[in-house]
C-alpha cells in the first residue's frame, strides 16, 4: 500500500510539473508572434534554441552526459528532429493565423497521441482516457469555431505541427528511460538549434538580429529559459512517470493558456463558444483523471459478500 501511495504521489507531482510546462508554452504564442515580426522565423528559432542548449549543457554537467551512450545521442537527435519540424510548422503557421488559433490547433496533438500509441507503442488508450479525449476534442472544435471554422494556410501548418508534437510525446515515452533528463534534453534542443541555423543560413535574408529592442530580448529570454530549457527538461524528466494519453490530456491546457495570454497581451477577442471549448478541455482532463477512481469504487461496491464469514 505504501509503495502504491508513493507511486501515486510521484505521478501526481509529475503531472503538476507538466501543467507548468503548458503555462509557459501558452504564454509564448503571443510573445513569439510579435518577435517574428522583427526577425525571420528560423533565425529566431535557432538563437532561442542555442541559448537554451547552453543552459542545459551547464545543468547536465559531466555526470549527466556520462549517462548518454551512442544510442542515447541517436535517440536525442531523433527526438530533436521531430521537435524541429513541430516548431517550424507551428511558427510559420503563427505568421499566418492568430496567436489563439495557433494555440488551439497545436492542442490537437491530444487526438493524435491515443490514436498512435496503440500501433506504435502497443499501449491502447483506456476507456476513460478515450472519453476524455473525445470531450477535449469537442472543446478544441468549439475553441476554433470562432473563426468561423475554416483552415487557412496558417491553420493547416499548425495542424501538421500537432502531428509532430504527438510523435515527440510518444518518442519521450519510448526513448527516455535510463538517461539523464538534462543531457537528453540538451541533445534535442542542440539538434533543433543546428537544423534551424542551417535553414536560416540557406533560406533567410538574415540569420542574426540587426537590432536588439527590449521586446526581442525579452522574447529570447522567456522562450529560451522557461518555454524551452525548463519545459523540455520537465517533459523528459516527468512525462515517463505518467501515460502518453494522460500527458496528452494535460497538454490540452496549452491552448487554454494561449487564449488567456493572447487576450491579455495582444487584445485578441474570444467568443463565449471559445471559452466553453476551454472548459470542455479541462473537463476532458478531469474525466480521464477521475475515471480510474470511479471504476475502483464501483468494483468495490459490487464485490460479492463472503458467505463463509
Amino acid at each position: 500500500m505504501q509503495i502504491s501511495a508513493n507511486k501515486n504521489r510521484q505521478q501526481h507531482f509529475a503531472e503538476f510539473m507538466l501543467v507548468t510546462v503548458t503555462l509557459f508554452w501558452g504564454a509564448t504564442f503571443p510573445i513569439v508572434k510579435e518577435a517574428i515580426e522583427l526577425l525571420p522565423v528560423m533565425a529566431f528559432l535557432w538563437i532561442r534554441f542555442a541559448l537554451a542548449a547552453v543552459l542545459l549543457a551547464f545543468m547536465a554537467g559531466r555526470a549527466g552526459f556520462a549517462t548518454l551512450d551512442k544510442r542515447g545521442w541517436r535517440k536525442g537527435i531523433l527526438l530533436g528532429t521531430l521537435l524541429s519540424f513541430a516548431y517550424l510548422f507551428q511558427t510559420f503557421g503563427l505568421e499566418r493565423t492568430s496567436s489563439a488559433n495557433a494555440g488551439f490547433l497545436t492542442g490537437l496533438n491530444v487526438v493524435w497521441v491515443p490514436l498512435l500509441a496503440g500501433p506504435l507503442l502497443k499501449k491502447p488508450a483506456a476507456f476513460g482516457a478515450k472519453i476524455g479525449v473525445g470531450i477535449a476534442l469537442l472543446g478544441l472544435v468549439l475553441l476554433t469555431w470562432h473563426t468561423p471554422w475554416s483552415l487557412n494556410l496558417g491553420d493547416m501548418l499548425v495542424l501538421i505541427c500537432s502531428l509532430f508534437v504527438a510523435l515527440h510525446i510518444l518518442g519521450l515515452d519510448r526513448f527516455t528511460e535510463g538517461y539523464d533528463a538534462r543531457a537528453l534534453t540538451f541533445v534535442q534542443i542542440a539538434t533543433m538549434a543546428v537544423l534551424c541555423c542551417l535553414g536560416s543560413l540557406i533560406f533567410e535574408p538574415v540569420s542574426w538580429p540587426r537590432a536588439w529592442p527590449t521586446s526581442l530580448v525579452s522574447a529570447f529570454l522567456i522562450t529560451a529559459l522557461l518555454a524551452t530549457a525548463y519545459a523540455f527538461w520537465a517533459m523528459t524528466r516527468f512525462q515517463r512517470l505518467t501515460t502518453p494519453t494522460r500527458a496528452a490530456l494535460i497538454y490540452t491546457l496549452e491552448p487554454v493558456w494561449a487564449a488567456i495570454f493572447s487576450v491579455w497581451l495582444l487584445g485578441e477577442k474570444l467568443t463565449s463558444m471559445a471559452w466553453a471549448g476551454g472548459c470542455l478541455i479541462v473537463g476532458g482532463m478531469l474525466f480521464a483523471e477521475a475515471w480510474p477512481l470511479l471504476s475502483r469504487k464501483n468494483s468495490r461496491l459490487h464485490v460479492e459478500p463472503d458467505l463463509n464469514v
